[in-house]
């Protein structure tokens, strides 16, 4: 004990005479530099945050512009910001913002990419090289735009972007980093622009979407006869739709402008002595085919009769000195017109409308007659008392107009163990964002959080379904004995959302019982030295089973089968038919087992089965091996595989020996042979499927170092014991050149037809290509004319990495600028590559 205290002691004093050393050095020490550092950090994590937010915030406005083309939606108008973005709003008054690129960060470039056999737009991906590929879901499948929205983020260990299929579920790096110093454009999108019929989208890869522009003309200022202090300074908002261009008026020494944001009136200063004190301040709308609109409010220097105020769903009113009775109504905007105000007022129903004191916060509700439907906007009006006794005109019209918020409800219904019957409907939003989350770690501030950097999935209509799935989260299992928090809340176009916004309904997923009948049977397990696998079929009154293969170490956790059965039902696959279930890529030795339990239709559960499943023991079998002779070539190499033994499949890796000395092998020979016996991301094929021993790797790059691995297995899946490694360069091409090959390149030159040019804002160019009888295969490439430079062969590399390989005729379009090049560049039976065909097409006289 005392020898503790010393050491107390002895602790204290030395934590003082360092206490004592700071203080007394801390007046030299010079902590700029500290400071600069501190600063330069926070820049740049302010710059990776603005980053992410702005690519997350662009693919959700992809997304929006793909669902229009996909649901026919129309644009109602484009509208230049003062900060250079634009605003663009659908025909169903859904709007988004267009950011033109900022410095930032180099980040992932997102794309959409066509489908031209199924005319769908799909998420996909443009590498640096500039080839797009596309995105695919935890299935392989292609992602359709109408589905969940492709998500990023950047990686705090690897600072490297890295994107998600799966709402967020599992993350893909992309082979881009940030640093948030770099001067990269983190916007997807690189212009915007329009003609009279359509509105025109470039995405940074070149890609351009467009999109038809509404027919059906309409522009309303939302707003009656407005009053103005000098130099006071408004905006009102306007509704407009089908307008290919328009000019705004205004009286002298008034300024106005017409953006994205509504309609910004700055009435004149004091000092501009000539300067109109009102007038009317008109919007001039024409549409594509010549039919036109005005708009028009009055605007006034001086003091409001009667002032309208707005807070929430309140309005209030204030009265000039001298004003005792004004009129005062509420309308639903469509039925809205300063003449129909007008005409109330000057006719019998106007005692309905008489106010003699100002309004504090009335309900609109409460003017209005009824309860407001959530989501519309309606006109506060008012007209001051005439005080000649004039009729009243549509000018003496004052208004406001104020927009409930929108909601969404949700409902919940048969509620069982496999889950439940939910819907969602709109009202008075034209799209919201949905999520599900258990309701022990459902948090409303993180779904805010969330919303923020991409979380959430949006939907476009009403939905009335599954709770599980991958619709309004991706949710692919119910867990019984879960309440589940289904969420949604309406879109916001700012992005700004507050948590009293959200809408909740709990769904309480009733518990699995115990003590039942029902049964499962798993048949014979056949192993292997990296696999088990056996069959599952259903018993007695099974209705539906959970099973999983589970190691004996995690099995030892589990005191009771009960407590196993739980893990199952939470971890495990289910399934009502009979299965072959597999276990792949074990450690060799593996000792596990399968388990697997029954229920029955009231949901409960039988007795739980246990079935031994050890995967074989590493056998390395001396007696089996392979050697290879490689025949390179400049487009493909040819192996020839001579066994020793009897194996039944081979194992290898083929790679550019640059790629092995990075990631996954680092080259590390040992990380590949333990790769080759585990067959974990490595080709296998059997010896069955070979002709003559001979196996042909195609698209390989010419003139390029290569490695081929190669091990043999048996029947049991046990490894050769040697490794076969082999190095080689693929042949450097021969070339047929236009100039000193002539005669030999015009005579096997693919035929290119262009079969059509259509012209909107640009123009689409159909062709088609058809290759001669010596034309093993050919690569095609449509871009702008002056897009491939460098010399002869490094353009021929370019078109048959981003190309369109083909063997048969070839039908394809470009959509762009003229003029452009159809590039075409082919590999006759010889194995002869040819310099580029290029075919130039000009804008039609």
């Amino acid at each position: 004990m005392r020898r503790n205290q010393f050491l107390c002691s002895m602790e204290k004093c030395t934590f003082f005479l360092v206490a004592v050393c700071v203080v007394m050095f801390s007046s030299c020490y010079n902590d700029d530099d500290l400071k600069n550092s501190i600063s330069g950090l926070e820049d740049r994590m302010a710059k990776l945050e603005a980053s992410l937010q702005s690519i997350q915030s662009d693919i959700s406005t992809l997304k929006t512009l793909t669902d229009a083309l996909s649901q026919k939606k129309s644009i109602a108008s484009v509208l230049e910001n003062e900060d250079g973005s634009y605003t663009i709003k659908f025909s169903d008054q859904t709007e988004v913002t267009i950011h033109n690129g900022e410095n930032g960060e180099d980040a992932p470039q997102i794309t959409v990419i066509k489908d031209e056999e199924d005319g769908i737009y799909y998420w996909g991906m443009t590498g640096t090289d500039g080839k797009k590929t596309f995105l695919k879901d935890g299935e392989g499948n292609k992602m359709p735009v109408t589905a969940v929205a492709p998500k990023v983020r950047i990686n705090t260990n690897t600072k490297e972007w890295e994107i998600s299929t799966d709402n967020g579920k599992t993350w893909e790096p992309t082979g881009v980093y940030a640093s948030g110093e770099g001067t990269g454009d983190t916007s997807l999108f690189s212009g915007v622009s329009q003609d009279d019929d359509y509105a025109y989208f470039t995405l940074k890869d070149g890609t351009i979407l467009k999109v038809v522009k509404s027919k059906e003309l309409k522009c309303e200022i939302l707003s009656g006869k407005q009053y103005f202090a000098n130099g006071e300074e408004k905006q009102l908002p306007v509704e407009m739709s089908g307008i290919s261009k328009y000019t705004v008026t205004k009286p002298d020494g008034w300024k106005v402008s017409l953006t994205g944001k509504g309609l910004t009136i700055i009435a004149p200063v004091a000092e501009n002595q000539y300067a109109e004190a009102g007038g009317k301040v008109a919007i001039v709308a024409v549409a594509s085919n010549g039919q036109s609109l005005i708009s028009e409010i009055p605007v006034i220097l001086g003091e409001a009769p009667v002032a309208i105020s707005v807070g929430g769903q309140s309005v209030s009113t204030t009265l000039k000195s001298g004003i005792e009775m004004y009129y005062l109504g509420v309308m639903e905007i469509n039925e809205y017109s300063t003449e129909m105000v007008a005409e109330l007022v000057n006719g019998y129903s106007a005692r309905m409308y008489m106010k003699t004191a100002a309004l504090d916060k009335v309900p609109l509700s409460e003017l209005l007659g009824k309860d407001t439907e959530a989501g519309k906007t309606y006109m506060i009006w008012a007209v001051p008392s005439s005080e000649t006794g004039e009729k009243y005109q549509s000018d003496d019209v004052i208004a406001t107009a104020i927009k409930t918020a929108a909601t969404v409800e949700l409902k919940a219904s048969d509620i069982t163990f496999e889950g439940a019957t939910v819907s969602a409907t709109k009202k008075g939003c034209d799209s919201y964002y949905t999520g599900i989350a258990d309701k022990a770690n459902y948090s409303p501030e993180r779904v805010i959080e969330d919303l923020a950097y991409g979380g959430g999935t949006r939907q476009y209509s009403d939905y009335n379904g599954p709770l599980e799935g991958k619709t309004l989260d991706f949710l692919p299992t119910i867990i019984p004995g879960t309440t589940y928090v289904l969420w949604a809340i309406p879109y916001n176009e700012e992005g700004e959302y507050q948590t009293e916004e959200l809408v909740t309904v709990e769904i309480p997923v009733p518990a699995l019982t115990y003590d039942g009948t029902a049964t499962v049977n798993v048949g014979n397990v056949v192993a292997t030295v990296t696999s088990v696998s056996a069959p599952i079929t259903p018993g007695t009154d099974c209705y539906k089973y959970y099973y999983f293969y589970m190691k004996e170490q995690a099995l030892a956790n589990y005191a009771t089968d009960r407590e196993v059965i739980s893990y199952l039902i939470k971890n495990g696959k289910s399934s009502k038919e009979a299965v072959i279930f597999e276990r792949a890529s074990l450690e060799p030795g593996t000792k596990g087992v399968i388990v697997a339990v029954a229920l029955d239709k009231k949901g409960q559960l039988g007795s739980l089965v246990k079935v031994q499943a050890d995967s074989k023991d590493i056998s390395y079998n001396a007696s089996i091996s392979v050697d290879v002779s490689i025949d390179p070539g400049a487009l493909f190499t040819t192996l020839t595989l001579t066994p020793t033994g009897t194996p039944v499949k081979y194992r290898y890796v083929h790679m550019k020996l640059n790629d092995f000395r990075s990631y996954p092998y680092w080259g590390d020979e040992e990380a590949v042979k333990q790769a080759l016996i585990m067959n974990n991301e490595v080709t296998e094929i059997t010896v069955a499927d070979l002709k003559e021993n001979r196996l042909v790797i195609d698209d390989i790059e010419f003139n390029a170092d290569y490695l081929l691995f190669m091990i043999a297995v048996d029947a049991d899946g046990n490894p050769s014991a040697t490794m076969t490694k082999k190095e080689y360069t693929s042949a450097k091409p021969t070339y047929v050149r236009i100039g000193r090959d002539a005669d030999l390149w015009k005579a096997s030159e693919p035929e290119v037809t262009i079969d059509k040019i259509e012209k909107d804002k640009f123009y689409t160019v159909w062709y088609t290509v058809k290759p001669k009888a010596d034309c093993k295969q050919f690569y095609v490439f449509a871009g702008p004319e002056d897009y491939l430079t460098g010399m002869f062969d490094e353009q021929i590399k370019y078109v048959m990495k981003n190309g369109v390989k083909q063997t048969t005729t070839y039908s394809g379009n470009i959509y762009g600028t003229l003029p452009t090049n159809i590039n075409v560049t082919w590999v006759d039976a010889e194995g002869r590559i040819y310099e580029l065909s290029k075919t130039v097409v000009n804008v039609p006289e």
